[in-house]
């Protein structure tokens, strides 16, 4: 028998609803209940909704309580047969388990006298989850056109040509140009079954895709197609967090970063790591992704290296202004700068730059970001990401304190100011 979490992930990508709004429906309904609690019913984690909880989840999917818990079989449409055999079979209806017994006992000698062979009692047919038709959200035209876009990229970067996704697809489940071309809106199953083909596994990227999919949000800065989709799903998670932490050994983070040193951190480390072709184009992007941030957005726990103070990669100008920008985010109260120091630390981590994120809604776990050379990767796992929360619990013990850090910064200012 199908289980709950089956039941619902089946409704739930064919009905074309997301659990948060799921969750968003029901607390407006007066059920108050979170994302993160239909997502653990969707996966099995939690496995004893109450009735009030499945009622108002069956009625928000349009089916019934009974097929959510598993409890009613589809109609198998199997046709009867008519005939004596058939009116024996009725007559039967209703009698005792010994009584049956019985009615087989006979029908068996019949069978051997007349020379016929033993039928092999039929298996109960296994039961199966009744279809649920695939419902497209209605997307607006920019919806459409920015998941058009999207999917046409990730077409493109796995080398597939439309006619060859449609094959695999088989026929008739997707028109790919126009679904490209923003003309149609796929449903967002049809799209989880593009992202399948296309590579797409991170379940960061695939959330950020699917959530345009499902018309969840409007499109944003980060979902032109100019813009790598690890690096989209990776700014929306940025803007959804509640508390950053991010370490940086060779550079200041770039949620701290000026406009001359975003040009020269870019210039050194390339453009293309931002997915663009120009310097011009990355730093707009670079820029664009902290200003929510810096403007008294998240907590920001920031930790650099002290290395990163010294290494000029700037002109003199551009060096100073980072200083006293640094100076001015080390003294809000939503900032906090830390500085490892660069003789004698008492502590540095195997790993290059990474980022942990932290979520206002209760029980959505944290994730991690590990900057790497061609792209970010997103981690889920929880097992990695604790790895990640140690390492950044051991650099933040072993750092400056907050009037430490300002003293550096002071002593590194005034450094560069006189030339």
């Amino acid at each position: 028998m199908a289980n709950i979490a089956e039941r619902l992930d089946l409704a739930l990508r064919k009905r074309g609803y997301s659990g948060a709004q799921v969750a968003a429906e029901l607390t407006k309904a007066g059920i108050p209940i979170t994302r993160a609690y239909v997502s653990q019913l969707r996966t099995g984690k939690q496995t004893n909704p109450t009735l009030q909880v499945l009622r108002a989840l069956a009625a928000c999917l349009q089916v019934s309580v009974g097929w959510l818990v598993g409890e009613e079989q589809a109609d198998l449409g199997e046709e009867r047969s008519s005939g004596p055999a058939s009116a024996i079979g009725e007559s039967a209806s209703g009698l005792s388990d010994s009584s049956l017994h019985v009615v087989r006992d006979v029908i068996g000698l019949a069978r051997r006298a007349e020379g016929l062979p033993e039928r092999e009692p039929e298996p109960e047919p296994a039961p199966r989850i009744p279809e649920i038709p695939e419902v497209a959200p209605a997307l607006s035209g920019a919806q459409r056109e920015a998941l058009g876009r999207r999917l046409r990229g990730l077409r493109l970067a796995a080398r597939m040509s439309p006619e060859r996704v449609e094959a695999a697809l088989g026929r008739g489940k997707a028109a790919i140009e126009a679904i490209e071309a923003g003309a149609v809106a796929p449903a967002p199953a049809t799209v989880e079954l593009l992202l399948d083909l296309y590579g797409v596994t991170s379940l960061p990227v695939r959330e950020h895709v699917l959530s345009l999919a499902r018309a969840e949000r409007e499109p944003v800065r980060w979902d032109d197609d100019a813009v790598p989709v690890w690096l989209a799903a990776a700014c929306a998670l940025e803007q959804r967090a509640s508390v950053i932490r991010t370490y940086h050994p060779q550079l200041v983070p770039a949620l701290l970063w000026t406009e001359g040193y975003a040009r020269a951190a870019i210039t050194v480390s390339g453009p293309a790591t931002l997915g663009q072709e120009s310097v011009d184009d990355a730093a707009r992007l670079a820029l664009a992704r902290q200003k929510p941030v810096i403007e008294g957005g998240p907590v920001v726990w920031a930790i650099m290296d002290e290395s990163a103070l010294l290494r000029s990669i700037a002109e003199p100008q551009a060096h100073l202004t980072q200083l006293e920008t640094l100076l001015e985010y080390a003294k809000r109260p939503h900032i906090s700068v830390h500085v490892v120091p660069i003789q004698d630390p008492a502590y540095l981590p195997r790993t290059g730059p990474f980022t942990l994120w932290r979520f206002a809604e209760a029980f959505e776990p944290d994730i991690a970001c590990a900057h790497a050379v061609e792209s970010d990767e997103l981690i889920t796992d929880p097992a990695a990401v604790e790895a990640y929360h140690q390492a950044f619990t051991k650099l933040s013990v072993t750092t400056t304190t907050r009037e430490e850090t300002l003293d550096l910064l002071y002593a590194y200012r005034d450094r560069a100011a006189q030339g």
